[in-house]
């Protein structure tokens, strides 16, 4: 038994990253997955680590629980909700990927000559986001600094007992080895 905790929170481990943060010019908030990522983003905004806060995503909703809109949209609104002023937001449309992401975001660094960049996103997704976003910034002079949703519902150490934990850590695992095959990583 002990033996498997140890190997299943050694795997839960590897994919969680996190970077020391520093103040930067931005907070990229990732898109998809839970709000809550979206709320560790406004408590950075709102500890001072920047001035600006930009939202990723896609399409989101599910029909009848949620109208169809655009993550980014809904995310810019729920900041403009807990007091960030709109003009303090970004949002960067035609992402569909982490890679995506990355190139967008890299492009609008690039334009707003920006040097540093703080990504918030699932603890799960940290480590692909890591990997991605260092390739993607690789020799652009931005600094890239990975930070997980502290209030998370993804537990390196639990992830095992949760059907959304196991179905979670195994799509992660997969997308890592095909960003490796496809050279994203």
């Amino acid at each position: 038994m002990i033996f498997r905790v140890f190997w299943l929170t050694a795997i839960g481990s590897f994919l969680v990253y996190q970077d020391p943060i520093a103040p930067a010019d931005a907070i990229l908030v990732l898109g998809g997955g839970k709000w809550e990522r979206v709320e560790q983003g406004i408590s950075l905004y709102r500890a001072k680590y920047a001035d600006t806060i930009m939202f990723t995503g896609m399409y989101a909703g599910h029909g009848w629980k949620m109208p169809i809109t655009h993550w980014a949209l809904e995310a810019q609104k729920m900041s403009v909700e807990n007091g960030i002023p709109k003009d303090n937001t970004v949002t960067i449309f035609g992402s569909s990927s982490t890679l995506n992401d990355a190139t967008l975001a890299k492009a609008y660094c690039l334009e707003h000559k920006y040097k540093s960049l703080i990504v918030v996103t699932e603890p799960y997704h940290t480590r692909r986001s890591h990997y991605v976003f260092d390739k993607v910034f690789k020799r652009s002079g931005v600094r890239v600094m990975i930070y997980p949703d502290e209030e998370s519902w993804y537990a390196k150490s639990t992830w095992w007992h949760t059907e959304e934990g196991l179905m979670e850590t195994n799509s992660e695992y997969l997308k890592l080895l095909y960003y490796l095959a496809k050279g994203y990583i």
